[in-house]
């Protein structure tokens, strides 16, 4: 008897154990996601007091980004996500205290980073199509180094806003389109007080997992 209760307790805890871990792996979601990126920095980027780039920022850049999504409520979810994007641009050198024999030329000036932001989302009732809304930190690390002594810091901190709509295309697979805001709120060089702002459009792909 003692064995019998023994066993239907076990398979009994097993049984709870399968149903508590298919709920909790229910409630994540794997992503995909890419667009462009518009660089809508400060046209003056300082790293020194009186040295930096004069600014155009009208290179095509991109973003790319693999995310992770779990659900904490049925409309509310916590994001992090692994993303590249290069925020490029085009400057012209410029020393407040020097005299130039022959003025700087304008340059192609690469400015990559990797960031890991880490986000509330909320979405609205569900249905085939739902909005949502986003906001947390993002964690940004420079990957360029850029020429005239510049010293860039090795991580920064910003705000990113977002909002977007989801379509569902069943169980498994849903379909999103948003954008988003990042306000850096820490500074790129160690002697500016540059900071980094930035606006995405992306498109991307959410499945079940």
């Amino acid at each position: 008897m003692r064995i019998r209760i023994s066993s239907t307790t076990a398979i009994l805890l097993l049984c709870i154990s399968v149903v508590r871990a298919q709920d909790i792996t229910n409630k994540f979601r794997i992503g995909l996601s890419a667009g462009p990126v518009k660089n809508i920095s400060s046209e003056r980027v300082a790293f020194g007091r009186y040295t930096g780039f004069t600014a155009d920022y009208e290179q095509v850049n991109y973003r790319v980004g693999l995310g992770l999504e779990y659900g904490l409520k049925s409309n509310l979810a916590i994001t992090g996500a692994i993303e590249y994007s290069n925020k490029d641009f085009t400057g012209t050198y410029f020393c407040d205290v020097c005299d130039f024999e022959v003025p700087p030329i304008p340059e192609d000036v690469s400015f990559g980073f990797i960031s890991v932001p880490v986000t509330f989302k909320y979405y609205f009732p569900p249905n085939r199509i739902r909005w949502f809304v986003e906001a947390g930190l993002n964690n940004i690390f420079p990957l360029d180094e850029l020429d005239y002594g510049a010293g860039s810091l090795s991580f920064i901190t910003g705000l990113k806003i977002a909002g977007g709509m989801e379509y569902n295309l069943g169980r498994k697979f849903a379909l999103q389109l948003k954008i988003d805001y990042n306000n850096g709120m820490s500074r790129v060089f160690k002697d500016s007080d540059f900071k980094i702002k930035s606006l995405h459009l992306g498109i991307g792909i959410m499945k079940n997992i």
